[in-house]
């Protein structure tokens, strides 16, 4: 006698996950996936439940996911699978165009300038939301108050080593490096009149600046208050404000103290030929908040509005 056994296989399906913009992985898992958990392309028993997950890069925001069904969670679970499915998972830049100070993160976050596409660190220190990076906005840049903290359009001078020698006139140098040293300058540097976008201020505080739109120039007071937090140059450099040694100053082609003092504008003018900046040693590890000649190049920071 022969005895016939009869073996019955399930059927499949395919599910299989893209990545779009600012997305660092996709996978597809769930006890219903036969080969392929944890990849982006997996074979599903027909029927099955999965979920489909993404992970974002740095200095991105969550969008949905599109394709066979649009969903708008970044882990989404779906029933009963019983045909191919495809999915493209989309993410977004994280601009400081759309930051304020209550969306501010605690920690320290990657975001980007809807001006230029550079990206910079923020972060939520005390009740200020500050730039952690120096601004690097280039020379020549036409600002407009779309983008920038600027009522009317004021076009940056040309980037060059020549000039900050006149109180009244806005001058600005990229040096196009982030290594900082003796005579290494790096990042940025701008005039008190170019950091002020062109402002022509005997005292207080300037109301157009350089910084994005919804952020703009630190005031005298939120400086005293941040370095009398941060009175060292030890713990000013440190997290979370990561200030930067680029030099005490940049004038005439000519870089001070570079890899050793950093220094940056407020937006408060004490008279029409000074205003007042932070700066910060290495040598004698100290910080405080002091008036200076506007002609000088120092480094920018901004803090949302």
């Amino acid at each position: 006698t022969m005895t016939l056994v009869a073996m019955w296989e399930r059927n499949t399906v395919t599910v299989t996950l893209t990545k779009g913009t600012g997305i660092s992985t996709v996978t597809v898992t769930g006890t219903d996936v036969k080969t392929g958990s944890g990849t982006a392309s997996a074979t599903v028993y027909y029927g099955g439940t999965v979920t489909i997950t993404a992970t974002m890069s740095t200095g991105y925001d969550w969008v949905n996911w599109t394709g066979s069904a649009t969903y708008t969670n970044r882990a989404q679970s779906i029933s009963s699978v019983t045909s191919n499915l495809s999915f493209k998972a989309n993410g977004k830049k994280i601009y400081m165009q759309d930051i304020t100070t209550s969306s501010c993160p605690s920690s320290r976050t990657l975001v980007y300038d809807k001006r230029d596409e550079k990206s910079y660190y923020i972060q939520k220190i005390g009740s200020l939301c500050w730039m952690t990076s120096n601004l690097d906005i280039a020379g020549g840049t036409m600002l407009t108050s779309a983008t920038s903290n600027v009522s009317s359009n004021y076009t940056l001078p040309a980037s060059s080593t020549s000039g900050f020698s006149n109180n009244f006139t806005a001058y600005v140098y990229n040096s196009g490096s982030t290594a900082c040293g003796e005579n290494s300058p790096c990042y940025s540097y701008y005039s008190w009149t170019a950091a002020v976008a062109g402002s022509d201020l005997g005292n207080g505080n300037a109301t157009s600046d350089i910084c994005p739109r919804g952020w703009r120039l630190p005031t005298k007071d939120e400086f005293t208050i941040l370095q009398s937090s941060y009175s060292t140059g030890a713990t000013i450099t440190a997290a979370p404000f990561y200030g930067v040694y680029a030099g005490a100053y940049y004038s005439s082609g000519s870089l001070s103290s570079g890899g050793t003092y950093g220094q940056y504008w407020s937006s408060t003018a004490r008279m029409y030929t000074n205003a007042y900046i932070l700066t910060f040693n290495l040598k004698y590890d100290s910080s405080y908040v002091s008036d200076v000649q506007k002609h000088s190049g120092f480094s920018v920071r901004c803090v949302a509005k």
